[in-house]
């Protein structure tokens, strides 16, 4: 099986310039956890739900206006909170090479790029999808022998 019959084609995408408050928003309204960051088609980072997520701890210190707007994200760009060094595959590359990826980098998502374009994201849960598929009895609990 490979990448590009599992990951997500054309995936939802914010530019480095977005502030943080739009990505979150988006991020919300799409339910998603991750986003590239494009710009020109071209990827430069990515972006997760706890790399725009507000800290509860800070927004309660505030105190201000402005001090909550900086906390949740406004007057911030995406690129100052982003993943810059970007590990990404290929759409041929099998699905147990995207895992492997994912596993050995602790991440939960990787960008598919093809000819320096992004063409789809590939997460965990498509992954696991992938194996349920391939081996059905995967996905039945185990019966203790006696």
């Amino acid at each position: 099986m490979t990448v590009r019959q599992w990951m997500a084609n054309d995936p939802v995408v914010v530019e480095p310039g977005t502030e943080v408050h739009q990505a979150r928003a988006t991020m919300q309204r799409n339910g998603i956890r991750h986003l590239p960051v494009v710009q020109e088609g071209v990827l430069v980072g990515i972006v997760s739900d706890r790399d725009v997520r507000i800290d509860e701890g800070s927004l309660a210190e505030c105190g201000s206006l402005d001090g909550v707007k900086a906390v949740s994200g406004h007057g911030r760009d995406v690129a100052s909170v982003m993943a810059a060094s970007v590990h990404h595959i290929g759409p041929d590359a099998s699905v147990g090479d995207a895992a492997r990826v994912m596993m050995s980098r602790h991440i939960s998502a990787v960008p598919v790029v093809e000819n320096g374009r992004l063409v789809g994201i590939i997460t965990t849960t498509d992954c696991l999808l992938a194996a349920l598929t391939a081996d059905p009895d995967l996905g039945s609990a185990a019966t203790p022998s006696d």
